[in-house]
């Protein structure tokens, strides 16, 4: 198998930033994804880490070369990489970044995939150097992976937002809520299925708290709204759990 040396990384975001820092061992150089300035066409590996609309434009910017090209997306098809010649892949790290925060690369899975055997076993020993969780995903499986990472992640931290708003407008410091963020994730990753861990007024079916939080929200008919459908939701899980059991 071919010895990795050089990597370049196209990219200025969260993504491109932290994986410059993941890949330290190796000959590692963030470029500009608007000028290419600086690109080693003769590069191992160039990574394409921009946002989703902008990767095709910047690999056909990149034009003929002898590294195996991949992005980091996933969403993206494998095959908005591909040309006559060209090795290709995806290179998939499975995390939320953010520039100023320090996060354990270890623990991140990354999901490769390869235009053939030979450029995934490359992707995949790259990320073994990094993470101790790789794995082979294809196009399909990383956009359902992402899927449900924006429910993991995004929305998750959405709910965050509104409780920390609803918090500091009465007063009441977010921290108040920390043990039990960081206990509700800790049961919800500890078991198979998250709804059997689920506890609060929807999953129990307490009516009068939930009308009394509706009053409460008054004057904020989107909360409102979003508390009601999350609500639904939880009971109608609560009662597909039943009719299983």
């Amino acid at each position: 198998m071919k010895v990795i040396k050089k990597i370049d990384i196209i990219g200025r975001g969260n993504v491109a930033t932290h994986l410059y820092r993941a890949l330290g061992n190796y000959d590692v150089t963030l470029i500009n994804p608007h000028t290419l300035d600086g690109l080693d066409r003769n590069a191992d590996i160039i990574l394409i880490s921009v946002t989703d609309r902008a990767i095709k434009e910047v690999s056909d910017k990149i034009g003929d070369t002898s590294a195996i090209v991949a992005h980091t997306s996933g969403t993206t098809p494998i095959q908005v990489l591909s040309k006559p010649g060209q090795k290709y892949g995806v290179f998939y790290p499975l995390q939320t970044f953010s520039k100023e925060v320090d996060i354990d690369y270890t623990r991140i899975p990354f999901f490769i995939e390869g235009a053939d055997e030979e450029t995934e076993k490359v992707l995949k020993q790259v990320a073994a150097q990094v993470s101790q969780t790789v794995y082979t995903a294809d196009s399909e499986k990383r956009k359902i992976i992402h899927m449900a990472s924006v429910f993991a992640c995004n929305f998750i931290n959405h709910l965050l937002g509104i409780s920390n708003e609803i918090l500091s407008k009465n007063s009441i410091p977010f921290s108040v809520l920390a043990p039990l963020i960081n206990e509700t994730i800790k049961k919800a990753v500890n078991t198979d299925n998250p709804h059997s861990v689920q506890t609060g007024p929807a999953v129990r079916g307490d009516e009068k708290i939930i009308s009394s939080h509706m009053d409460m929200l008054e004057g904020h008919p989107d909360y409102q709204k979003l508390y009601m459908m999350l609500s639904d939701s939880i009971k109608q899980t609560r009662d597909k759990l039943k009719k299983r059991n």
